[in-house]
């Protein structure tokens, strides 16, 4: 299945466009994402698809776009 992956800033050095489209194989999840990409998931904070956020064990469906969110810190 192909899935639309689309990154924020500090993602582009993974995804050089800012988005990408990748093909998985069908059972795949929301996390199955970052291996073909090369992201380190401790470098990953929430997932959304179309807009809304979803936990890394959700399933995907043919041409679901996913965007990737950072973790993020304070202090």
């Amino acid at each position: 299945m192909k899935i639309t992956v689309v990154a924020s800033s500090w993602a582009k050095r993974y995804v050089p466009n800012g988005s990408a489209e990748i093909e998985l194989l069908a059972g795949a999840v929301v996390q199955d994402i970052l291996a073909p990409l090369g992201i380190p998931p401790e470098e990953v904070g929430m997932f959304a698809i179309h807009g809304a956020a979803v936990p890394g064990g959700t399933p995907l469906v043919d041409g679901n776009c996913v965007r990737i969110f950072p973790v993020i810190m304070g202090g």
